[in-house]
């Protein structure tokens, strides 16, 4: 499906995954008089919620479920602003992310907030602009901005949410640890590393404990695909998400082996297979999410081609589509505030789950149909 060129005046965002949990079966009840051998016989122990194949993890990193055997979950995540046009490509230090979220800007052409902090890659980039969608996303995962500056009418707005402490504010013009490349020409050239930010962190007093809300990921990475919210979920191993056609249309294809999505971007109308500039792997999300809602115009914010700059609902209700172990689950997103996470239901109320590893999260108008086969 094409991009649609008409002007964006409302949209809809977005997807989410979540799951129910099949409670444990009751225990028998024990008799009035027990025997000897009854009571001194070895007590069954009560299953506890690791025997349920439909449980979240526990002791596992909040935004990708990985167990966390090393490494501090508590630790500030970043959510770094990166380029997503032609030029822009590839990303570097994309695959080390937790999660990433695609948003439309400008010109209809999209940007990504990816979120680090169950690994912290040496190499991030390119660094760009923060956007009003970020406003809601960064204190979502309690996480510090990372960016290289904005438009003068949300930069009052981003300083003014700091100053309130709903995140840390860490633009390029007034944070050190940026750097350019010369191998990408101006304004895709600046770069920075999850060292350099988190230096940056400690620098404003930021690096104590955060407690990250999880996600809600799958126990077992080997589970049955229908469980924990995906019952009645159709097969889906191709998925297309409708950006402009010339520069950012999105194919996933499921690959059942590594029960992955691997990721293709549209570049001169083609599409182009998306890999990380500092190892050469292949993106591979574990979890496809869509989230549908409103998206308007902003008429403060033109750039230099006179298109006008998006906001969007990301609080409140709306629909989503899962994408998960092959299969297409139709739901319902919530969110009650900035600070709370998206929540995801099937039609009968089950929250739905993710698997481990990364998810991208993607927000578009209510009206966009997300094809998949």
């Amino acid at each position: 499906m094409g991009h649609r060129s008409a002007p964006l005046i409302v949209i809809t965002a977005i997807v989410v995954l979540l799951v129910g949990c099949t409670a444990p079966a009751a225990a028998p009840s024990p008799s009035p008089e027990p025997s000897l051998a009854a009571a001194t016989a070895t007590a069954i122990p009560t299953p506890d919620a690791t025997t349920d194949p439909a449980s979240p993890c526990k002791d596992c990193w909040p935004l990708t479920g990985k167990p966390a055997k090393l490494g501090a979950v508590d630790k500030r995540p970043l959510v770094v602003k990166i380029d997503n046009v032609p030029l822009a490509r590839p990303h570097y230090g994309i695959t080390q992310a937790d999660m990433v979220f695609e948003i439309l800007v400008e010109g209809f052409v999209t940007r990504l907030a990816a979120v680090y902090q169950s690994q912290d890659p040496q190499t991030i980039g390119n660094i760009r602009s923060a956007r009003l969608a970020d406003r809601s996303l960064t204190p979502m995962v309690r996480g510090a901005l990372v960016y290289s500056g904005t438009s003068t009418y949300e930069k009052p707005l981003i300083q003014g949410d700091a100053s309130d402490g709903k995140y840390l504010d860490l633009s390029a013009d007034y944070t050190s640890g940026y750097y350019r490349v010369n191998f990408r020409p101006g304004p895709y050239d600046m770069f920075t590393s999850a060292t350099a930010m988190r230096q940056a962190i400690a620098a404003k007093g930021g690096d104590g404990p955060q407690q990250v809300p999880s996600w809600g990921f799958l126990a077992d990475p080997d589970h049955a695909s229908t469980i924990a919210g995906m019952s009645a979920a159709t097969a889906a191993t191709d998925v297309t998400i409708p950006y402009r056609e010339d520069s950012s249309r999105v194919e996933y294809k499921y690959d059942p082996k590594t029960r992955t999505y691997a990721r293709w971007q549209n570049s001169a109308s083609k599409a182009v297979r998306d890999v990380d500039g500092v190892n050469n792997q292949p993106v591979a999300a574990s979890n496809v999410v869509i989230v549908h809602t409103e998206i308007w115009e902003v008429p403060q914010i033109v750039d230099a081609a006179g298109a006008h700059a998006h906001d969007m609902r990301l609080t409140g209700t709306g629909t989503a589509t899962i994408f998960r172990d092959g299969l297409r689950q139709e739901g319902t997103w919530s969110r009650a505030t900035d600070s709370d996470l998206f929540t995801f239901k099937n039609a009968a109320g089950e929250r739905i789950l993710f698997d481990q590893g990364q998810t991208w999260v993607h927000v578009v108008p209510n009206g966009w149909e997300i094809t998949s086969s």
